[in-house]
């Protein structure tokens, strides 16, 4: 029924046939591992855990590697200490202060620099699906109308920078991004938004997207629940603990005086993210809805906390 989005897909793939995937084992990233390992036998599927913790992501991108029949699947365990090493780095890369965002920036970051290391110069993933098939909580968590949120979804994708992209080529990598091709993107968008929202019975989720590949991907991987790339990865649980390095006193006095903080975490990355860029509020209310920063233009999604703004109301990432 929806076989036009896995050839849409695979064209991509054949034209630019990436050396790498970051892999979680989710239907994002296997649909583009199953059609990269077509193009190239030898392609390495990348996933990122956490030392000592066996993740979902490791425990279902097993599973798909061993029916795939990939060779060339690596598990990129990194130490907590490592991980919380780089979430500088990555509020550099990303120039923002969202726990989210800079908890998937490094997965991402850190998959990616492993197939730097390992003589790579191509990689891919399934971002960008999650904003397609309105899967991330504040779509469907969504209140207003269904013609509403298509145009919400639309004009995100026309905002937010493609993370995985960002970070390759701050390493000198190239990323090949089928979710974010032009072809793709349309193919998925001319779908009704009540269809890729669509649920039924286990799949809860990016209906059209698992059925495209309900016969090429193994159950389990289709009706996965769904996971964003800083949960199951389990880096979220590791990093967040840099908040309780912060104390009770100082973190009240910065949720009055600078911008009200959603939580200890996301003071911290704030404190790395002045530690290397300018931050600077607008007057009169003008600005985010959040941290008060200016939009540069974007209407929606602002570029410094990342916060999703609709007619003055935040969406909130929340539901997990």
């Amino acid at each position: 029924m929806y076989e036009f989005i896995k050839e849409e897909i695979e064209k991509v793939i054949k034209n630019n046939p990436p050396d790498s995937v970051l892999f979680s084992g989710g239907v994002d990233s296997s649909a583009i591992l199953y059609h990269a390992v077509k193009e190239n036998p030898n392609v390495m599927g990348i996933t990122v855990g956490v030392q000592g913790k066996e993740t979902s992501d490791i425990k279902y991108s097993k599973l798909v590697a061993n029916q795939l029949g990939i060779k060339n699947h690596h598990i990129y365990y990194v130490s907590p200490e490592n991980i919380k090493r780089t979430v500088e780095t990555s509020v550099k890369i990303l120039r923002s202060f969202n726990p989210e965002w800079i908890s998937s920036t490094t997965t991402l970051l850190l998959g990616t620099m492993y197939a730097k290391k390992q003589g790579l110069h191509s990689i891919s993933s399934g971002e960008g699906a999650d904003d397609l098939f309105g899967s991330f909580p504040f779509f469907t968590n969504w209140q207003g109308t269904q013609e509403d949120l298509a145009k919400t979804i639309e004009q995100r994708l026309k905002e937010i920078r493609i993370m995985s992209d960002v970070i390759a080529k701050s390493i000198g990598m190239t990323y090949i991004a089928p979710f974010h091709n032009k072809d793709v993107k349309n193919t998925i968008l001319s779908i009704p938004i009540k269809d890729r929202m669509k649920k039924e019975g286990k799949i809860k989720t990016k209906y059209p997207l698992r059925k495209a590949y309900e016969s090429y991907l193994p159950a389990d991987c289709i009706t996965r629940p769904q996971t964003m790339a800083f949960t199951g990865s389990g880096i979220y649980d590791t990093i967040q603990s840099i908040g309780d390095e912060v104390s009770d006193e100082e973190y009240k006095k910065a949720s009055k005086t600078i911008l009200p903080f959603k939580n200890k975490f996301e003071y911290a990355l704030f404190k790395l993210y002045t530690k290397n860029f300018k931050f600077k509020q607008q007057e009169n209310g003008q600005g985010c809805i959040h941290c008060g920063s200016s939009m540069n233009g974007n209407k929606i999604n602002c570029k410094i906390c990342a916060t999703l703004q609709v007619e003055g109301k935040e969406l909130e990432f929340d539901g997990l």
